[in-house]
């Protein structure tokens, strides 16, 4: 894997959004579009739900970001710049030519559009055409069946469960389902994805 293709500034573009380096400035815009609690209620690290809290966990990115170990971004719509979400690579290994794409969260009011499927692909583009890994993977709260649908949509395959791994802020353990996608299976996810992303859409809000 080029380690390279995942250090600062990277860029990301989709068809409707773009993936841009995380800045503090983006406080404020993240947390709102993290109002809904909904939107927040599986993630380990949750933004918001006051700006200080979100700038907070901004500067955590921005630290393992320096350290290496992520690379996080801010989405926005390409239409007009709006800001609708985070996400980023983590947990990445250049010594078995992996990464991870989580701690992802987008806007409620646009659950339901191709947004999503758009980021992703841009990441996973990115990480397989240009970064060279092996294995992506994906992982989700084992509660959050929303999310597990939408992994599974991408092509994902699920691998398993890693059981109560990581104790949550309110003293729960949550209980990860692990996704990944492999190189050799990238061909047909990149072309699933696009198909989806090439059908007509309003370019408005799904709610």
């Amino acid at each position: 894997m080029h380690d390279r293709a995942f250090r600062p500034p990277v860029r990301l573009a989709g068809k409707y959004v773009e993936l841009v380096p995380l800045e503090r400035s983006h406080a404020t815009a993240l947390t709102h579009a993290a109002r809904d609690p909904e939107s927040q209620r599986y993630l380990i690290e949750p933004a918001g739900p006051s700006v200080a809290e979100t700038l907070d966990l901004i500067e955590r990115l921005l630290a393992r970001q320096e350290s290496g170990t992520d690379l996080p971004f801010t989405t926005r719509l390409r239409s007009d710049g709006s800001v609708v979400g985070m996400t980023r690579y983590l947990r990445m290994e250049p010594e078995n030519d992996g990464v991870e794409i989580g701690g992802t969260y987008l806007d409620s009011r646009w659950w339901r559009s191709p947004l999503n499927t758009d980021a992703k692909l841009a990441m996973l583009r990115h990480a397989f055409d240009v970064g060279g890994a092996h294995r992506v993977a994906l992982r989700t709260d084992l509660r959050n069946l929303r999310s597990q649908t939408a992994i599974a949509r991408l092509g994902a395959v699920r691998e398993g469960l890693l059981r109560e791994h990581v104790r949550l802020r309110d003293g729960s353990y949550r209980t990860s389902v692990v996704f990944s996608i492999l190189v050799a299976e990238w061909p047909a996810v990149r072309d699933r994805l696009a198909a989806a992303l090439d059908r007509p859409w309003s370019g408005r809000p799904a709610t």
